[in-house]
């Protein structure tokens, strides 16, 4: 299978399949991500994020995962959408969740009650918390990846996830539901003791 980075410089210098590839390979994550958030722009924000990861390939220097690369567009794209959305330049998503933004409920993709519960629960923590508990479970992504997709060291990560796992069981009691915490992969994430603090 050839390579993110090969797919990405054919694609970059005009070769439609090899961008036609890259998409294909990595659409199905970039999807969840968008449509647990922004479910009635997600299509927008998809080919958004894509758009940018041609136009900005050269700040790509593939000391990361072009993965992380990926979802750290994604991530900008995403709060650039809210932001422009409530004409709010200065939201700040270490303490902004869904909830606050007033979008709805979340969009639930299956009709198991436990996901949506789940799901629920996640809307109401700040939207950092929610997509770095994303990026690691359902994305399984390593400490190191999400912390280039956030932009920030991987201590910061591993605190982040701490406080974001803590706010989550919090939720999650609230709602009387503090047993599905362990059932996270039976929910579509991965649940993994690697890593976390």
């Amino acid at each position: 299978m050839e390579a993110d980075e090969e797919l990405l410089a054919r694609w970059t210098a005009g070769d439609a399949a090899a961008g036609r590839a890259l998409v294909e390979r990595h659409l199905p994550a970039i999807h969840r991500f968008f449509f647990a958030k922004a479910a009635d722009q997600a299509e927008d924000l998809i080919q958004a994020t894509f758009l940018a990861c041609v136009e900005s390939h050269a700040r790509f220097d593939g000391r990361g995962s072009f993965r992380a690369y990926l979802f750290g567009i994604a991530r900008h794209i995403l709060y650039r959408h809210y932001r422009t959305k409530r004409r709010r330049p200065d939201l700040d998503f270490q303490v902004t969740s869904l909830a606050d933004l007033g979008p709805g409920p979340v969009s639930l993709v299956a009709a198991d009650e436990s996901r949506r519960v789940i799901e629920a629960s996640l809307a109401a923590l700040p939207l950092d918390h929610q997509i770095v508990l994303e990026l690691y479970y359902w994305e399984g992504m390593r400490v190191a990846e999400v912390a280039g997709v956030m932009e920030c060291a991987e201590g910061t990560i591993k605190s982040r996830l701490a406080r974001a796992r803590a706010g989550l069981e919090a939720e999650l009691a609230r709602r009387g539901a503090s047993s599905l915490l362990d059932g996270l992969d039976r929910a579509g994430g991965v649940a993994r003791a690697r890593e976390l603090p």
